[in-house]
């Protein structure tokens, strides 16, 4: 589990080249481009789910968020490594067919084909107070492989007691700073049932985080949070990077 730093804003599609341009001279570094399918999960109310554990604490239902890597290929053949590549992408529908969603969830995973991995991410809501920046216990692990006669990720989650709610697939690119300060640049598209409506039309969705390994490591987290800030400032004017509402983040049942 990592305590995850962030902060957010966005900017609009003319603004993109000029954003890289003055991030990469921050950074030094050239951006990254990535590519992933995300999936949410929630508690199947067929089943009676104990609020309560061993310790007599109240337990609430939280969806889990599934996300994989998809190969750059599959969007723009050749040139899919372009800094362009998500710019050009958020002119029209993402190239992927609905059907290539529905085989990651559905078809057996081959045990000896480290590519069917998934990334399992729960979350907390952000901390409350009067903070600067956002706060928010992050647990991830990986699933590499499921077994069984029908092994496939959808099964596996529906052994585990949980539904598919909806599926978004997530274009960008991302910047490493010093201080381990990662900035992503974000098009976002919602693929739910055959669905390949872009919700960020018109713009980018911009964070930047810091994750720090222990809840308990005050001084790196009051490092990362310094770091956040002196970008905020560096940015200020241009980017307007701010504190999201809590709530906005909270993946609890009742709350959404």
């Amino acid at each position: 589990m990592v305590q995850q730093l962030s902060l957010f804003d966005c900017i609009d599609d003319n603004s993109y080249d000029l954003f890289l341009a003055t991030v990469t001279t921050l950074s030094g570094n050239a951006p990254v481009v990535f590519a992933r399918i995300s999936t949410v999960w929630k508690p199947n109310d067929s089943f009676e789910i104990d609020r309560v554990n061993s310790k007599n604490q109240l337990v609430e239902p939280t969806r889990i968020k599934l996300t994989k890597n998809i190969p750059l290929s599959l969007l723009s053949g050749q040139h899919s490594s372009s800094h362009t590549l998500p710019k050009k992408l958020g002119e029209g529908r993402l190239p992927l067919d609905s059907n290539f969603v529905h085989s990651l969830l559905h078809e057996s995973n081959d045990q000896s084909d480290n590519s069917n991995s998934w990334t399992l991410n729960v979350s907390d809501i952000p901390a409350a107070g009067s903070r600067k920046v956002s706060l928010q216990s992050v647990s991830e692990s990986v699933i590499l492989s499921t077994g069984g006669k029908d092994c496939s990720i959808s099964t596996f989650m529906n052994e585990l007691g949980y539904i598919s709610e909806y599926q978004y697939a997530t274009i960008g690119v991302k910047f490493y700073l010093r201080h381990e300060l990662t900035i992503e640049l974000q098009k976002i598209w919602d693929l739910t049932r055959g669905a390949n409506e872009q919700m960020t039309r018109g713009g980018f969705l911009t964070k930047a985080y810091i994750n720090v390994e222990k809840a308990t490591d005050i001084e790196r987290i009051s490092q990362a949070e310094t770091a956040l800030l002196a970008l905020q400032r560096e940015l200020q004017g241009y980017v307007d990077l701010t504190m999201p509402d809590r709530k906005a983040m909270d993946s609890r049942m009742n709350y959404i």
